[in-house]
């Protein structure tokens, strides 16, 4: 892992990255808390799938995430549209990996041997 993978390698593909590591973990994340709300509901996804689109923006600060949308698509039964959107922005706001990213400060010791 070095930083020319980070966006591409020589034969043009790049290597996966942090930034995709933190997408995976938050889309994983929140998935798994609305399939929790769900079973709260008495209600049982038959398929839930979600992406979280990481964007990585050059900012006078340096390579900076500014946005990590997600989005979700699933079969419920026995649910309709606005109780599932409910549901999803419940996820987003008590998913761990959320709270995570909204968190601060963020803590540094660092220690010299």
């Amino acid at each position: 892992y070095g930083f020319s993978t980070r966006f591409a390698s020589e034969d043009g593909k790049a290597g996966t990255n942090p930034e995709e590591l933190l997408g995976a973990a938050h889309a994983s994340c929140f998935t798994m808390a609305v399939a929790f709300a769900l079973t709260n509901e008495k209600l049982e996804a038959t398929e839930l799938s979600t992406t979280a689109t990481v964007t990585l923006e050059k900012q006078d600060a340096g390579w900076t995430v500014t946005q990590i949308p997600l989005a979700i698509q699933g079969k419920v039964p026995n649910i309709d549209a606005a109780k599932f959107q409910a549901i999803a922005e419940g996820a987003k706001k008590n998913c761990p990996i959320s709270r995570a990213l909204a968190a601060t400060p963020i803590s540094l010791e660092a220690t010299l041997r």
